[in-house]
């Protein structure tokens, strides 16, 4: 290749690498927008601003919140799923919408593929679901229940907030494994459940730990277990269904970060590293401490190529337990 025409090479692959080195090197230059999947006050709206607050600090633009709850995750999802891949739109993701959604709208439809259309950027939180009885229920333990059940077929009830809820497949799934029959209370939200079991209208329910804590503490409610492998730091007495006999019991949320398939790599790059960092910041690890959810040290590790996996691998794994719970959209 003479001089000349490696020059005139080197230029045009100035002019084709330049721009993207460029935007790079300058990301971000304007306020960020942080879609999450729910309304202002949700969990995940508390986890979104938690930590979209210290994004803003280590890359010095304001993370705006966007909340767009509704269709079970599907709105926010396909905002931003159709959103510019330039890195100025991030999505709060979860379990829900990531992962059980796709087998449990498998006969309606869903207007994003989780997989093709996001790029997942980080995991930044996880909770399990506890399982949660009456104050003076005569259920003093996981066991209590089990032995009745299976005494007892469809004798005893369980709320949820929903067919293919986090709560009703963990319950559907301790069904499966412990073979037993109870009878499924579906509700409109997690407060009206939770005031019938105080109540005495159901017998037991998979409620988050850290909602469900100031009624254990109170005396009106009591922790059997929780379905994480580990016990839960807002309910560190409070044993794993795992470590009482179920071994193959793991059901959490997860909450992460994603952002529109396309997005330049070396963006995408960036906000992997960044989030990386503020995962295992001290201070945040006391902050999720405070709010009785638990971290993801263990998974800060990840590549981005590992993270793809993961997700790929949940959707699978969910979509088993859906399809094992009977689980449909209504």
């Amino acid at each position: 290749m003479t001089n000349r025409k490696l020059k005139q090479f080197l230029a045009l692959l100035f002019l084709c690498v330049g721009p993207a080195i460029s935007m790079a090197q300058t990301y971000p230059d304007r306020p960020i927008k942080m879609i999450v999947p729910a309304p202002a006050g949700s969990f995940a709206d508390i986890i979104g601003r938690e930590f979209g607050a210290r994004l803003s600090k280590k890359l010095g633009q304001p993370v705006v919140v966007d909340n767009k709850g509704g269709a079970s995750g599907a709105i926010a999802y396909s905002a931003a799923a159709k959103s510019a891949p330039d890195g100025y739109t991030i999505l709060v993701t979860n379990t829900g919408p990531s992962a059980i959604n796709p087998e449990l709208f498998r006969e309606k439809g869903l207007s994003y593929n989780p997989i093709v259309d996001l790029e997942p950027i980080a995991l930044i939180c996880l909770t399990p679901v506890a399982l949660l009885v009456k104050a003076d229920s005569p259920w003093k333990s996981v066991a209590d229940i089990v032995n009745f059940a299976n005494k007892n077929p469809d004798k005893l009830s369980f709320g949820t907030t929903g067919s293919g809820q986090l709560n009703h497949l963990s319950a559907e799934y301790l069904n499966s494994i412990a073979k037993i029959r109870t009878t499924h209370i579906p509700y409109a939200s997690g407060p009206a459940a939770i005031t019938d079991l105080i109540g005495g209208r159901i017998d037991y329910l998979f409620y988050p730990p850290a909602n469900g804590k100031p009624m254990v503490d109170d005396g009106r409610l009591r922790a059997l277990a929780v379905t994480s492998v580990k016990r839960t730091v807002s309910l560190p007495g409070v044993p794993s269904l795992s470590e009482l006999g179920y071994k193959e019991f793991d059901l959490s949320a997860w909450f992460g970060l994603a952002v529109p398939a396309g997005t330049p790599n070396d963006i995408a790059q960036k906000l992997w590293s960044v989030s990386r960092e503020i995962a295992s910041d001290p201070d945040y690890v006391e902050r999720l401490t405070q709010l009785g959810i638990d971290n993801v040290l263990h998974w800060q590790k990840m590549t981005r190529t590992e993270l793809k996996k993961f997700h790929t691998d949940e959707v699978d794994r969910w979509g088993a337990i859906v399809k094992l719970a009977g689980a449909s959209a209504n």
